[in-house]
């Protein structure tokens, strides 16, 4: 619960070799209308490359291209 809560207070996700060894991701929700969750995208490659703090450099570019997805998924 603590992890979810911090996930959803800074708006990205990252992971560290949790679902592949030697794998680092970092991901942020794409919104449709009434900001409910409807995608994500993702980051992810070699720990070595996006380190074991893969958010702290990579969180603001996903950010960014989450909140570009989710308005054009929002126009008509």
């Amino acid at each position: 619960a603590t992890t979810l809560a911090s996930v959803r207070r800074r708006g990205w996700a990252q992971s560290v070799g949790e679902r592949e060894q030697g794998v680092a991701s970092v991901s942020a929700p794409i919104r449709g209308t009434g900001a409910r969750v409807i995608a994500a995208i993702s980051v992810s490659g070699p720990i070595e490359r996006l380190s074991r703090s893969p958010g702290r450099m990579h969180a603001p570019p996903v950010l960014a291209a989450a909140e570009k997805i989710s308005e054009s998924m929002r126009r008509p």
